[in-house]
């Protein structure tokens, strides 16, 4: 369930980044940057749930990297 969640969070988030270079906006959305860190947060879960420690850690740093983007993105605004 957790997993599935998360990929729909995911992919959503890639829907409208696909929107948004559609538009010729080469810009990263910040929709997009937070949709992927819930998703991925999700998957984390999910995966601390079935005691894959691996994956849990990995998507940890998943979830971080898009919202130190983030953090960029506003503070350029």
């Amino acid at each position: 369930m957790y997993f599935t969640i998360g990929l729909l969070f995911i992919i959503v988030g890639w829907i409208i980044q696909l929107f948004k270079v559609l538009k010729q906006d080469r810009n990263i959305s910040p929709y997009m940057l937070i949709l992927y860190t819930i998703g991925v947060l999700f998957l984390e879960v999910g995966n601390y749930s079935i005691g894959d420690i691996t994956s849990t850690l990995l998507n940890i740093i998943a979830a971080i990297l898009p919202l130190i983007v983030l953090i960029f993105l506003v503070k350029s605004k």
